[in-house]
């Protein structure tokens, strides 16, 4: 299955008809999805089971008026001065994939709803497009199927699912008897919502709740469970659901016990599930968090929308204490959290401001909820919603408690990361919270040190170690490194040192490699984490049991000296404006080098505005996750610049390509996309699978005359060598747009002849070379003539529906642009703009003087056509001709050219080449 199937809402040329600010929980799940794009943990799955005589042009025209009742589902995220807003536009056009499964044989289907479950639920959103909101219907009978809901939280949470099955229901029943739908119309959009919380942010009831907050929390501990596994430098989403149906008579049961202590049900079970992980974890403070749906106005009741908010409760508790007494305290916990409800998430961490750690939630590593299923099972009309297990996109929280209350039985769900905790320490907590409730409830009088707990194996230590074997996995990283080893630094707690085996093959010079690795692992490392030096061995000292030898390890007293020059000298004056920055957003009169952004008071939105000004003053873009790594003034400017302001070795002549892994692959296809960095960057985000995804370009190079003078077979085997193919065996894929789509058949050539596994190369808006100007003249006038009239349509059109601002709509031609620049009304353009140009034309003069080969490569040749040219170039097959084979399929892209390769067409593009992969 693939993306497209999904890309369930698509509007053509909208019209804004709101902006509003973002809710602090549509802030934090932006927030959220910038340090980690298109995060699937993110997503909102639900799936409901319908039966009876249904409709499905009913079902999909129920849902095309929901979307058209509720603003959120016609909402897309822009970004000014950094920071968030959601803008609403008029119309957008929803469509339902629907998969038949009748077919499949019924003891499969089961699997395969489950399957495609999984997979619609992972699919990633781009905020800055409508459609956050995607279903899937899947019929398994004539009167049964299954309705796969997916929506970004930042436009739904766990009510909304209730307003939408009643609306389904009475949508769809009415179209289904040819009447107007029961509903009442509604008293506000969710952008109503947003703009009061802005308000009572400045209210007086919103400083009653922080001062409430920061008694509670202001010394809290950071409460989490031990993991199986060591955690990773950065947090990690992979995740897994597992479950236990409780008896039948177990929500009488504790519905019972509650109402004889005047308490509901959630606050029961937070006593049951803090005295659990007391009991597990051996700490007396426990603290986890819990979502509150936070509509306590009923004029938010009809509403889809986020509303749901984060509290962080947190329980003093004692072994000796009983159940009885235990839950009541707990209660009271509960109580006054939920009497200070109001008080975002986002700004609660502000206010507590815990340490940051990229590894980490803030303030949250366990969650509980405890609810009734939010889908009301109901008949409309001549059918039935009723609801059913979900499965889970990803996980947010290292553990998550969840008991879900449905009419005939209760369900307790363990969602645990997968990186840190092994699936048998999941199924122990199930286990134990189970006869924790039983111990609870047929024993309140017990003592908590009765909860049955077995003996668990210690967790893997060492972050020393764990620190260590990240260094050597950078170091093995780097294409001259064969080998690498770290030690301990004497007379340094904590320090390393490394050792690496250089690969024989290098054409490094020995004496520059340890700056240069210094440097190669100064773009991941935070400064404190950076070995004291590295030296360079022809071999590993081994023992005769062939283990290394670390006593036989060269230590130098001091640290290498090649360290000192990369983060000094040229990087104070840059450490000294970029302090300047910091004191202007955090309005401090100044910054030292050890002083800390979020100990200064730095959040999540002031980061992001902080980085879009050192962007703007220095033109790199260190990234969210850059700073969490490196949160100090010195680290941040160290990591950020340092790779750039490392000095180069002028004996070593630099490559005229350079290569970027967007993603790296796991024993699956590499895809290589050429040139065009920004604009292929999507791709690895749309190709699904273990697909790798590197883009190999030279715009940091400057063309020279001696470079002019290459052939495109040349040129063609100096890229090949940037590709680092020696390091793998994976099969590969080429991607081009133009002139590069011509390198990339040629580089398949030579890979071809080196035996290499092309699986296929793509072609886009790439015509033979000599074919254009082998027509005659009147024919190349009328092409020409053709070509530019559609381009100004095209590119007017975008203008005029917003979706182009002017300057940008100018610089498309060439002539108004020379103008406008010259009295000043435009600037001139950017050395990266020029640099494009440069490059484009020097691969066009190759092309010109390159005279192919009929490809006899067993991987496909695909071709795509966008709207810059007429129908005919597919027909035509863009003049390869018999240079190519015969079965070479033609495939459209929306858009003009580049701009091929923008949201749309980029998935297009994807779709076809995993399509392709799969087949």
């Amino acid at each position: 299955m693939k993306q497209d199937q999904f890309s369930n809402i698509a509007g053509d040329t909208p019209t804004v008809v709101g902006e509003f600010p973002c809710t602090h929980t549509q802030q934090r799940c932006w927030f959220l999805d910038q340090l980690n794009p298109g995060n699937p943990a993110l997503n909102v799955a639900v799936r409901w089971e319908i039966r009876g005589r249904f409709k499905i042009k009913s079902i999909e025209s129920a849902f095309q008026q929901i979307v058209d009742r509720h603003e959120i589902l016609r909402t897309r995220f822009i970004v000014k001065d950094g920071q968030p807003f959601q803008q609403v536009v008029d119309k957008v056009d929803f469509k339902m994939s629907v998969i038949d499964l009748r077919n499949v044989p019924a003891e499969q289907r089961d699997e395969r709803v489950q399957s495609i479950g999984r997979e619609t639920a992972s699919i990633p959103f781009d905020l800055r497009n409508t459609g956050l909101f995607r279903i899937t219907f899947l019929q398994v009978d004539n009167e049964r199927g299954f309705i796969l809901i997916t929506a970004h939280q930042i436009c739904f949470d766990g009510w909304s699912i209730r307003v939408l099955g009643r609306e389904l229901g009475e949508f769809a029943a009415a179209i289904d008897e040819q009447r107007q739908p029961r509903l009442d119309p509604l008293p506000l959009q969710y952008g109503d919502y947003a703009m009061w919380q802005d308000e009572y942010l400045t209210s007086y009831g919103f400083e009653a709740e922080k001062t409430f907050w920061q008694e509670q929390l202001g010394d809290a501990p950071y409460f989490e469970v031990a993991p199986d596994h060591p955690r990773g430098e950065r947090k990690s989403y992979r995740g897994d659901i597992i479950s236990l149906v409780l008896p039948k008579d177990f929500g009488e049961r504790m519905d019972r016990a509650a109402r004889a202590r005047q308490m509901s049900i959630y606050g029961y079970g937070s006593g049951v599930i803090s005295a659990l992980l007391h009991r597990f974890t051996g700490e007396r403070e426990v603290l986890f968090g819990t979502q509150i749906a936070g509509r306590d106005d009923v004029d938010l009741e009809n509403l889809i929308g986020v509303f749901i908010n984060n509290l962080v409760l947190r329980f003093n508790i004692a072994d000796e204490t009983s159940f009885d007494a235990h839950i009541g305290q707990a209660n009271e916990v509960v109580s006054k959290a939920l009497n200070h409800q109001r008080m975002p998430f986002n700004k609660l961490v502000e206010l507590v401001n815990p340490h940051r750690d990229p590894s980490r939630n803030p303030l949250i590593s366990v969650n509980f909820n405890l609810q009734k299923a939010f889908l009301e099972n109901a008949h409309y009309g001549d059918f039935e919603l009723i609801s059913a297990p979900s499965q889970s996109p990803g996980v947010i929280y290292d553990l998550s408690f969840i008991m879900i209350g449905r009419p005939d039985h209760w369900r307790m769900s363990i969602e645990y990361n997968t990186d840190l905790f092994d699936k048998s320490t999941a199924e122990e907590f199930l286990r134990l919270w189970q006869a924790t409730y039983e111990l609870a409830l047929e024993n309140p009088s017990a003592k908590l040190s009765s909860i049955p707990i077995r003996p668990r194996q210690a967790p893997t230590p060492g972050v020393a170690e764990s620190q260590g074997s990240l260094i050597e996995r950078l170091l093995c990283q780097h294409p001259a490194v064969a080998e690498a080893i770290t030690v301990p630094f004497p007379g340094k707690p904590g320090g390393t040192y490394a050792f690496i085996v250089p690969r024989k093959t290098t054409a490094e010079r020995l004496e520059g490699l340890p700056a240069k690795l210094l440097t190669h692992l100064n773009a991941t490392l935070a400064g404190k984490d950076m070995p004291m030096g590295v030296s360079i061995i022809l071999d590993l000292p081994k023992n005769e049991q062939g283990e290394i030898d670390l006593s036989k390890l060269p230590i130098p007293d001091e640290p290498a000296p090649e360290a000192a020059p990369i983060l000094r000298g040229s990087l104070e004056e840059i450490e000294k404006q970029v302090a300047s920055i910091w004191a202007e957003m955090l309005s401090l009169d100044m910054v030292g080098p050890e002083d800390d952004f979020f100990a200064l008071g730095g959040h999540s939105l002031l980061a992001l505005r902080m980085l879009a000004a050192v962007n703007g003053k220095f033109g790199i873009r260190p990234d969210l996750a850059l700073l969490f790594r490196a949160s100090t003034l010195r680290d941040f400017v160290q990591t950020a610049f340092g790779a750039v302001m490392a000095p180069s070795d002028p004996s070593v002549s630099p490559s005229h390509w350079d290569m970027s892994v967007y993603r790296p692959g796991n024993d699956g296809t590499v895809i290589y996309t050429l040139n065009h960095p920004l604009l292929y960057f999507q791709m690895a985000r749309e190709i699904g699978g273990e697909t790798g995804v590197s883009n190999v370009h030279m715009f940091n190079t400057t063309i020279t005359d001696e470079m002019r003078s290459l052939s495109m077979e040349e040129i063609a085997a100096e890229l090949i060598q940037s590709m680092r193919i020696d390091e793998q065996d994976a099969p590969i894929g080429l991607v081009g747009l133009c002139v590069n789509g011509i390198v990339a058949l040629e580089v398949a050539h030579q890979l071809t002849a080196l035996g290499k596994d092309v699986r296929f190369v793509a072609m886009i808006d790439s015509w033979a070379p000599g074919y254009v100007t082998s027509l005659n003249r009147f024919t190349r006038w009328r092409w020409n003539l053709e070509k530019r009239v559609k381009r100004a349509f095209y590119f007017t059109g975008k203008l005029l529906s917003g979706r182009m601002p002017v300057t940008e709509y100018f610089k498309e031609f060439r002539l108004s642009l020379s103008l406008l620049t010259k009295i000043g009304l435009i600037g001139a353009p950017s050395r990266e703009e020029v640099q494009t140009v440069e490059v484009t034309d020097y691969l066009v003069a190759a092309s010109r003087r390159y005279h192919p080969n009929h490809y006899p490569g067993k991987g496909r040749v695909l071709l795509f056509r966008s709207q810059a040219n007429h129908p005919r170039a597919a027909r035509l097959r863009f003049g390869w001709g018999e240079l190519l084979p015969k079965t070479t399929e033609v495939f459209d892209l929306r858009g003009w050219h580049e701009d091929s390769l923008s949201s749309i067409g980029i998935k297009r593009l994807a779709g076809v080449i995993s399509e392709k992969l799969d087949g």
